[in-house]
Order: C-alpha cells, then sequence, then structure tokens
C-alpha cells in the first residue's frame, strides 16, 4: 500500500522522540489539519519546525506521498535534528530524473547520496537494467520502511 503525507511526518515525529508541541500555528495555517486526529501533533510539529511547508494553505495529510516528497522530509528532518545533509549524489542518469521539481532537487540529490534511494530497476527496450527514480510517483510504505532503516543506520538511531 502507499503510504499517505500525514503517515510519513508521524512517523518522522514518533522518531524524534514525540516531542512536546507548544507551537500549534498549523491548525490555522492549514486548512485541512484539524484537532484529535493522529497526525495532529505530528504535523504541528512538522511545520513548526520546517521538516514541512505545506502548499497553499494546506498540508494535504491524506494524498499519497510522491517519492520526492518522502526525500524532502527526510532531508528536512535530518537538518532539523542536525544530522549531516551535504551528500549528494548523480541521479541525472536514471529514467525520469528530469522530472524532479525544483524544490526537491538538492533532497533527492543528498538522497541518492546518502545511498536512501537508487530508482526502481526495470529494464529498457534492448534488455539492459536501467534505474527509474519515478520523483512523482507514490511511495510505497515498503519502500518508505527500508528507506527509514537505512536512514536511521545512516544516522545511528
Amino acid at each position: 500500500a502507499d503510504i499517505t503525507r500525514a503517515q510519513l511526518v508521524t512517523t518522522l515525529y514518533r522518531l524524534a522522540g514525540e516531542p512536546t508541541v507548544t507551537d500549534k500555528s498549523a491548525l490555522t495555517d492549514f486548512s485541512d489539519v484539524p484537532e484529535g486526529k493522529y497526525y495532529t501533533d505530528a504535523v504541528c510539529w512538522a511545520y513548526a519546525t520546517g521538516v514541512t511547508t505545506g502548499t497553499d494553505g494546506k498540508f494535504n495529510p491524506t494524498d499519497k506521498l510522491t517519492r520526492q516528497q518522502m526525500a524532502a522530509f527526510f532531508f528536512r528532518y535530518a537538518e532539523v535534528m542536525g544530522m549531516d545533509t551535504t551528500a549528494r549524489g548523480d541521479y541525472a542518469s536514471m529514467v525520469n530524473a528530469d522530472k524532479v521539481s525544483e524544490y526537491a532537487k538538492i533532497p533527492v540529490e543528498w538522497a541518492v547520496g546518502a545511498g536512501l534511494i537508487s530508482g526502481s530497476e526495470t529494464t529498457d527496450a534492448n534488455g539492459n537494467k536501467i534505474y527509474d527514480l519515478n520523483p512523482r510517483g507514490n511511495t510505497t510504505r515498503a519502500q518508505t520502511a527500508k528507506i527509514l532503516m537505512k536512514f536511521c543506520q545512516n544516522n545511528g538511531l
């Protein structure tokens, strides 16, 4: 199954130790984040710390998470937690590399350089092994679990 934006932010919030949330400005700044949902504190925390910025006054908690959004969330989380975000990897040779949105270019470079993502292995018309970055494709829960495991291993968590 695909993972939602709320599910990933909740995962990162829990990884951070579920810090006490005092800044609840996300409740007023995001029209789609109500009080009392399982993800409310996580979104408030993520917004207050800069792990998320939302789009056009919304967080879109039930939207499926794209691969480039996932890279951006992990990158911002690493920055907020004071982790090393200097790794950079070249993804230009991957299929659909040109589809990475401007906001996600550095996070995707970091995620590739940090070994968190490598693209989905497939074959071209000639039978050659190629890797599809698929930045706007949905991220599955299984992919997220694998990336989370690598992220934690890389950062001694």
